[in-house]
């Protein structure tokens, strides 16, 4: 099944209660594979509890959950995996991914040469640098 047809048809989470399908668990998280691989042994990392962003983790998830991304990136390196990426899908856009904060493990995935519209991706300009900085630093705490 394509996952585009398997993410709409599903009707619950299929984060919240994994079963059998763990290989390591924390308190408030857990270690598991992809059903829909990147590549093989694309592993996740999965809040338990059921949390759309990772700006709403307890102190306690962050720390299970950082331990298992390091335990899957040993799981990796034991299988011969010389790099790999670590990817977060935060949000809750169903129509794209699971609406359930997770981690992705990723061995020799290359995230690309294109942008997020599909186009070859570009160096920002002097400019686009400046205006850029400019907003963020207004955003950001002092």
């Amino acid at each position: 099944m394509l996952y585009k047809n398997w993410i709409k048809a599903r009707t619950r989470c299929p984060f919240c209660g994994r079963g059998n399908q763990i290989l390591k668990a924390r308190r408030s998280a857990y270690l598991t594979y992809a059903l829909a691989p990147y590549a093989p042994y694309h592993l996740l990392v999965i809040p338990t509890r059921h949390v759309v962003s990772f700006l709403k983790l307890t102190k306690s998830e962050e720390k299970d959950i950082g331990e298992l991304l390091k335990l899957g990136a040993s799981l990796l390196t034991k299988l011969n995996v010389k790099d790999f990426s670590v990817l977060v899908r935060d949000g809750g856009n169903r129509a794209k991914s699971v609406p359930h904060l997770h981690y992705h493990i990723i061995p020799k995935h290359r995230i690309g040469d294109l942008d997020k519209d599909g186009r070859d991706r570009s160096v920002l300009t002097k400019r686009q640098i400046d205006n850029l900085m400019r907003r963020l630093k207004k955003l950001a705490p002092r």
